[in-house]
């Protein structure tokens, strides 16, 4: 994409989030079918062959119906004089993409990132043959694909998934009295349950883990049966996150992969921490060894409360 240019945005969801500045998207599920009848009828008119083959050829739905493609039809009439289709996430979002190309005849290519391939796993050996070209965020995540589709593999970069530095930039000194804090939803493979383990039996600051999820109440209760010095804070703006961020003495994440393979590849939290000059604490699972080095923090083994435990106190 060259700069200045304002792309065209397409999104399968409406999220209960500001944007953050993000062009205004058009979201596949409020398009009326008036306005889908219309676009099928002047798809059929300028490129017939084309838009037949799209809706009848289930290979070129990735799962989808016809009824799926031509409530894609208005996004299609709109997407016609792109250059490109990229789309984040191996799952619907590039199911999307790849049916629009097939509508388009515009080439298409999408990221993908965790949850989409270590227990999604939707045809994506299908979307990588059909796409002019993947990413995804980490070597990890790479092979993991490699060992699954090793003629898809060949096709797929490894893109960094940046942060905006300058929201993250230090404005007051480190505090090394600070307490400990991890950003992540309350589940499995961010290990907020090894955290609170480790943290158990004093000599340690306040752990604060910020963010919700469906193991809340299951966490709160292992606060209370160890008697960690640990605070729920619950899911937190990203103004607050920053500001906790930087009054902290050091990042923690015990990142296991969960019980049903879910798992991070790289943990964005753990990019902003490094951004704010904290030193880190995590696991060698995943691709965290990617990112932390051994100048900027420690790494334990997974699964391990008192490895977590001791890395802390190093």
């Amino acid at each position: 994409m060259r700069r200045g240019e304002q792309p065209l945005v397409f999104s399968v969801v409406r999220g209960d989030a500001d944007a953050g500045g993000a062009p205004a998207a058009e979201y596949v599920v409020e398009l009326p079918k008036a306005r889908q009848l219309v676009a099928l009828a002047a798809l059929l008119a300028t490129a017939p062959g084309r838009t037949l083959r799209a809706l009848r050829d289930p290979a070129l739905r990735f799962g989808g119906s016809a009824r799926d493609m031509a409530a894609l039809t208005p996004m299609a009439l709109k997407a016609r004089g792109a250059r490109h289709i990229h789309a984040h996430f191996a799952g619907q979002p590039a199911d999307v993409a790849g049916r629009l190309s097939a509508l388009t005849g515009v080439p298409f290519s999408f990221t993908a990132h965790a949850h989409d391939l270590y227990v999604e796993w939707d045809r994506v050996e299908e979307k990588l043959a059909a796409a002019s070209f993947a990413t995804t965020v980490c070597e990890y995540a790479r092979r993991f694909v490699a060992e699954r589709d090793p003629a898809g593999a060949r096709k797929l970069e490894v893109v960094d998934a940046g942060i905006d530095v300058q929201a993250f930039a230090r404005s007051k000194p480190y505090d090394p009295d600070g307490p400990i804090v991890a950003v992540g939803r309350l589940v499995h493979q961010k290990g907020h349950a090894d955290l609170i383990r480790a943290a158990a039996g004093g000599d340690l600051p306040e752990v604060v883990i910020v963010g919700d999820g469906h193991l809340r109440t299951e966490l709160g209760a292992l606060v209370e049966e160890t008697g960690a010095n640990v605070r729920l804070a619950g899911a937190l703006p990203n103004h607050a996150v920053r500001d906790l961020y930087e009054g902290a003495s050091m990042a923690a994440l015990a990142c296991v992969v969960a019980p049903d393979g879910n798992r991070d590849s790289i943990p964005v939290t753990l990019k902003e921490a490094m951004a704010l000059e904290l030193p880190v604490v995590s696991t060698d699972e995943v691709g965290i060894p990617e990112l932390v080095g051994a100048d900027r923090g420690v790494l334990a083994p997974p699964g391990d409360p008192q490895a977590f435990r001791t890395a802390l106190r190093e």
